[in-house]
C-alpha cells in the first residue's frame, strides 16, 4: 500500500472517531437537557398544585349557593375560611411573582382578584343569607368569575408542564 493511502487512510479513521465522540457528546447534552427541563416542568407544576389547591379548597368553602340555603355560616367558620384565604393568598402572590411565565403571574394575580371579590360578596351574604337576592346574585357571579380564574391558572400550569 503507497504512503499516501496509508495517510489517507489515518486521517479518514480520525475525522470518523472524532466525528462519533461529538455527536455522542452532543446527544448527551441534549439528553441531560431535556431529562432536566422535564424535572424542572414538574417541580413548578407541583408547586402550583400546592398554592393552587388551597384557593380552590377555600373557593368550595364560600360557594354561595351552600351558604345561602344553609342559612349562612357561624363568625367562626367564616374566619377561619378568611385566615385559610389569607394564606392562600399570600402563597398565591409569591407563586405568581416567581414563576417565569408572564401569562401565569397574570392569571395568579387575576385569580387573587376574583377570590377577593368572592370573599367580599359573600360575606355581606352571610350576614344576611335569607333576605338578600341580589345579595346571592352578587356572590354567585363572583364566585363563579373565580373558579374560572382558578381553572384558567390550572390550565396554564398543565400546559407548561406538558
Amino acid at each position: 500500500m503507497p504512503a499516501w493511502a496509508t495517510v489517507l487512510l489515518t486521517l479518514g479513521s480520525t475525522a470518523i472517531g472524532a466525528t462519533a465522540a461529538l455527536a455522542a457528546s452532543w446527544m448527551q447534552l441534549r439528553s441531560a437537557r431535556r431529562d432536566r427541563e422535564r424535572a424542572e416542568a414538574v417541580a413548578r407544576r407541583a408547586r402550583g398544585g400546592s398554592v393552587l389547591g388551597p384557593v380552590l379548597g377555600v373557593l368550595d368553602d364560600l360557594e354561595p349557593s351552600a351558604i345561602a340555603s344553609s342559612g349562612g355560616r357561624s363568625e367562626e367558620t367564616m374566619a377561619n375560611i378568611g385566615r385559610r384565604w389569607w394564606k392562600a393568598r399570600d402563597e398565591l402572590l409569591v407563586f405568581g411573582t416567581t414563576d417565569p411565565s408572564g401569562e401565569v403571574a397574570l392569571a395568579a394575580n387575576s385569580l387573587a382578584d376574583a377570590v377577593a371579590a368572592t370573599w367580599t360578596s359573600v360575606v355581606r351574604l352571610n350576614r344576611e343569607p335569607d333576605s338578600a337576592h341580589r345579595d346571592l346574585q352578587s356572590a354567585v357571579t363572583d364566585h363563579g368569575r373565580a373558579r374560572a380564574a382558578a381553572d384558567a391558572l390550572g390550565e396554564l400550569l398543565r400546559r407548561a408542564a406538558g
